[in-house]
């Protein structure tokens, strides 16, 4: 075994094989768990077998969003995947099960009458492979340790944005085409685009142009998740422009990245302001953030004041529980409450959907119906 190891090139020869020829690996490293049944070789093609392993990776795997890429791209021979022959024109997968699940979903969609490119389809036909022809019954294994342990160096986060607004400037592409060519929904491709944008933003039109690194990229990526809206609303996001409108605030928003402060030997001089050093810990507590600009406009002051974020989320959760536990104590109150609440939104439903007729009944009829309550009460 260490002597294939140390050399395993000798054990690998290019060749092109049909797809058709090519069986996923039922016993897949990635399936390796206290419940895992070992699948004995002579039932390897069996088409039972390699349906409960497609729907394995398709359930566990995340290939459908390759599947979306190769939709748009064919079958891209950037690595070859690396096969090993267990019996007459049939290989098993040793390297490559989400690519080779990927291309077998689209060839079954192009039978199903499904419109798939004619390029895509042809690119589907033959795959070029590596063939393993060692004896090390652990190949698998140690090629997928090889790829994923020690080889294929994962892109940092902006590098992966820059690559999508490039795509999208190149080809005049829109969200949805730039994210489907590289497996993500528009909402996702949407995500890392703006997020790009403005954190151009800060590096070009701020103060801090001298310190924002791309270390802090994601934080400008969380921004644009659900989440995070109240603050974006905050810093007033101009959609046509791809850019924050409110710039004060927007130097506020980076100066919680890299804080300045004075030094004590020499008082009233302002020192550089460093990532390390941030007052948002990690990319997540932005939506902590935005929680407090809902519930507790007050302890958000308080956090730009120059408080504790974590202190200032934790006063909010006990106030919460003070309150739920009022209002159990107290069922009047609540009662009182949710009857002002009623009132003004009541007062203040919207024009817009007094304009749809549909929502417009169900409002009447929802009015109606407290009418009737009402009623039952007062009379």
């Amino acid at each position: 075994m260490s002597g294939e190891m140390s050399s395993l090139h000798q054990f690998l020869t290019p060749v092109d094989i049909p797809l058709a020829q090519i069986f996923l690996d039922p016993n897949n490293p990635r399936f390796t768990e206290a419940d895992w049944t070992y699948v004995a070789q002579e039932d390897w093609a069996k088409v039972d077998v390699q349906e409960a392993t497609q729907r394995r990776m398709l359930a566990e795997f995340d290939v459908e969003k390759l599947r979306m890429s190769m939709e748009v791209n064919g079958f891209l021979p950037i690595d070859r995947v690396v096969v090993k022959k267990f019996d007459e024109e049939k290989y098993l997968v040793l390297e490559g099960n989400r690519r080779i699940c990927a291309a077998k979903m689209i060839g079954q969609l192009a039978l199903d009458g499904t419109n798939v490119a004619d390029e895509v389809r042809e690119s589907l036909q033959v795959i070029p492979c590596l063939q393993y022809t060692g004896s090390d019954e652990d190949a698998a294994w140690i090629f997928q340790g090889l790829r994923h342990i020690s080889g294929v160096v994962e892109w940092s986060a902006f590098n992966k944005a820059k690559l999508l607004v490039e795509q999208m400037e190149k080809d005049g592409l829109n969200l949805t085409q730039v994210g489907k060519r590289f497996g993500l929904t528009s909402h996702g491709a949407g995500q890392w685009v703006r997020g790009y944008y403005a954190f151009n933003q800060a590096r070009s039109a701020s103060q801090f142009i001298n310190q924002v690194d791309e270390r802090s990229y994601p934080y400008f990526q969380e921004l644009f998740g659900k989440s995070s809206a109240p603050l974006r609303d905050w810093l007033e996001w101009k959609e046509a422009e791809y850019k924050f409108e409110n710039s004060l605030n927007f130097e506020e928003f980076i100066s919680w990245l890299y804080p300045h402060s004075r030094s004590d030997e020499d008082e009233g001089v302002l020192k550089k302001g460093y990532f390390e050093n941030r007052r948002v810990a990690r990319r997540d507590d932005l939506r902590l953030i935005a929680s407090l600009m809902i519930n507790q406009r007050d302890l958000f002051e308080q956090f730009r004041a120059g408080s504790d974020l974590e202190k200032c989320y934790s006063i909010m959760l006990s106030r919460k529980l003070e309150e739920d536990a009022r209002r159990r104590a107290d069922p009047v109150s609540d009662l009182f409450s949710a009857l002002e609440q009623c009132s003004k939104a009541i007062a203040n439903i919207p024009y817009a959907a007094m304009r749809d007729q549909e929502t417009k009944a169900r409002i009447l009829n929802g009015l109606n119906g407290l009418k009737d309550v009402i009623s039952d009460l007062t009379s």
